[in-house]
């Protein structure tokens, strides 16, 4: 089980276990977790849908008519990787963001349309990609022998391919790319996350180098300012880094910026065991990522307080950490949900070296709120 720290700003978790089963766990569990990816589903499909419609940091440029669309050309590579070298292509590497690429046989509206649900649909959208490719909308001498290959070769990376559950060599061999396959099984939110994944896990056409404990975490400018307040911020034209080729972090280490990293590009639902919960969630309030929040908060909900459920004796140290991590970081309803419980059993902590331990002001926070439930009782 988890232990906090003395003296830090967040808790110290050493080890993270899951709670006691339960008939009442079985049944909440699997509700809270449909709720948490729906959740952190829609608000990734709202995050690259706002990317699309404000154009930040767009490198392709399509014709439709007398329309311009800007888009983003990691994202349709992800995406609709056919889609991408029909139109692309070969030439991909040597297009400027100022050089339209023409779009044929296809209305402006439907272009739109298609270009939304490349960025906001959490399904699969192979099918929306097959009927685009069969009117032949760009004239530009491909044969389909040359579609069905793989895709064009990206630069900086060795392969493009892009396959689900496959890391090259080549990248996490070196010493300086961090990529962690701790992290590589969590589940992605939405088939939208699981595509943008792999752009971060195979990194393909990145545009920025982050570099946290000497290691490097190649990433796209575009996806890091959609996703995070503090990065869109960091990267907008008001800093000196968003003119660099890299920038350097400080006060996170580089495994837990592989978790922000794997929740940015796939809304990924969980964190790697032994992981310090209380420091991710002091992370994404930092940077700005208030899904990553609701996933330590759901993990600390399910892992430390059994969802609430009735009090058995490992349960009561770990309620009472999680209480010191609400309290540190600032999660209101989190604080005021343990506190609840913890004056519901009251009886059961009082006693508890665990609870002697802890702050004081909490402490009398508890006391106080114990008071006031048995005054309403009278």
């Amino acid at each position: 089980m988890a232990r906090c720290g003395e003296g830090s700003s967040a808790p110290v978790v050493l080890l993270r276990s899951t709670g006691v089963c339960s008939k009442g766990l079985q049944r909440k569990g699997p509700c809270e977790r449909r709720r948490l990816k729906a959740t952190v589903s829609e608000q990734l499909s709202q995050d690259l849908l706002r990317l699309l419609r404000e154009e930040f940091h767009t490198d392709v440029t399509f014709s439709v008519g007398c329309t311009l669309f800007k888009a983003h050309k990691a994202v349709l590579l992800a995406r609709v990787p056919d889609f991408y070298f029909h139109t692309l292509g070969q030439t991909s590497n040597s297009l400027t963001n100022q050089e339209p690429v023409a779009v044929e046989n296809v209305e402006a509206l439907e272009f739109r349309t298609f270009l939304q649900i490349i960025y906001s649909s959490n399904r699969n959208i192979k099918n929306y990609e097959e009927e685009i490719l069969r009117k032949k909308i760009v004239e530009t001498g491909i044969s389909q022998k040359q579609l069905d290959i793989s895709f064009p070769q990206c630069k900086n990376s060795s392969d493009c391919s892009l396959q689900k559950h496959e890391i090259p060599e080549d990248i996490s061999d070196r010493d300086d790319d961090f990529i962690s396959n701790d992290n590589y099984e969590l589940e992605p939110a939405s088939e939208l996350g699981e595509d943008l994944l792999k752009l971060y896990v195979k990194p393909c056409c990145p545009d920025i180098d982050i570099f946290v404990d000497g290691k490097r975490f190649k990433a796209h400018r575009a996806i890091l300012s959609a996703r995070s307040s503090y990065f869109a911020a960091m990267l907008s034209g008001c800093w000196a880094e968003s003119s660099q080729e890299y920038i350097t972090l400080q006060g996170i280490s580089h495994v837990e910026l592989n978790v922000m990293m794997h929740f940015i590009y796939g809304g990924t639902l969980d964190i790697p065991d032994k992981t310090n919960v209380g420091q991710i969630l002091n992370m994404a309030d930092m940077y700005g990522l208030e899904g990553l929040k609701e996933v330590a908060i759901y993990i600390l909900r399910r892992d430390y307080c059994n969802f609430f459920q009735k009090p058995v004796p490992r349960t009561l140290t770990s309620v009472l950490e999680c209480l010191i991590i609400a309290h540190s970081v600032g999660v209101e309803s989190l604080f005021a949900d343990c506190m609840k419980w913890i004056v519901k059993h009251f009886a059961r902590f009082w006693s508890e070296r665990s609870f002697a331990n802890i702050p004081p002001e909490i402490q009398k926070s508890c006391l106080n709120m114990l008071i006031q439930s048995l005054v309403s009782i009278t």
